[in-house]
């Protein structure tokens, strides 16, 4: 991914809940901010999306993608870009559960817009995709 670690945090659900909340793509637009439209392109032989359309607010400008997304759950999903207007959207999330119930989540996330955007710029973006992502993840399942 980044080089980098991403971001971890508890989130107070067990893996499977949180797991089904990030793949019900379709609500997408209800519970993450930045999504505006997502549409369900194919999916696997589970009957999960596997080829997934969005239309996101990335501030500078609307974007619209299309992910694969890969599974290797209960302790793993992740996706990476095979079209759209970014120039690369790679993310993994992955799932440690606690013998309290809760589970830590990891998520990192690159996101590559394809024109300049200096390297501070770059970091704070980065950095509050990744807080909103879990933020915004922790209230759907709470």
């Amino acid at each position: 991914m980044s080089g980098e670690a991403g971001l971890t945090d508890v989130i107070d659900a067990p893996a499977d809940k949180i797991i089904e909340a990030l793949t019900d793509f379709e609500t997408f637009p209800d519970w993450q901010a930045a999504v505006l439209e997502c549409e369900v392109l194919e999916r696997d032989a589970d009957g999960r999306g596997s080829l997934v359309r969005m239309k996101v607010d990335a501030k500078v400008r609307k974007v619209e993608y299309v992910v694969r997304y890969s599974y290797d759950l209960p302790r793993r999903l992740s996706w990476a870009q095979v079209s759209g207007d970014l120039k690369e959207n790679t993310g993994v999330y992955t799932f440690a559960p606690r013998d309290d119930g809760k589970t830590d989540v990891t998520v990192d996330i690159v996101a590559e817009v394809g024109f300049f955007v200096p390297g501070p710029m770059k970091k704070l973006i980065r950095e509050q995709s990744l807080k909103n992502s879990l933020r915004e993840l922790k209230k759907r399942v709470a």
